[in-house]
């Protein structure tokens, strides 16, 4: 039993799904991310409340996942905060006139 490979392995074509974002656009996500972040915290101390009886570390479990939440949000669409980011910078940079500017969702 040898099998063997005739000629070159297929590569899957590129779909419309498959975008690589630009530099802008990970940047305008990248700080939604950080805001989002920021404001989940906020309510989760709010909500949560601080306790004293939580053991060591339990604190940065829930900053990761703080963290972690935010970031996918913001990757997604977020609250619209990185499309008004890009919306503006293509009114102000002349490079950035063709980036696509992502629909949440």
């Amino acid at each position: 039993m040898n099998p063997s490979i005739q000629g070159p392995v297929p590569q899957p074509e590129p779909t419309k799904f498959l975008r690589v974002k630009t530099k802008a656009e990970k940047a305008a996500c990248d700080f939604e991310g950080v805001l989002l972040s920021s404001l989940l915290e906020k309510l989760q101390t709010t909500f949560a409340g601080a306790r004293e009886d939580d053991p060591s570390g339990s604190g940065n479990y829930a900053a990761m996942g703080t963290q972690a939440l935010a970031s996918a949000m913001a990757a997604r669409g977020g609250i619209g905060i990185a499309r008004m980011i890009l919306q503006q910078w293509q009114t102000k940079v002349p490079e950035l006139k063709h980036t696509e500017v992502p629909s949440g969702g």
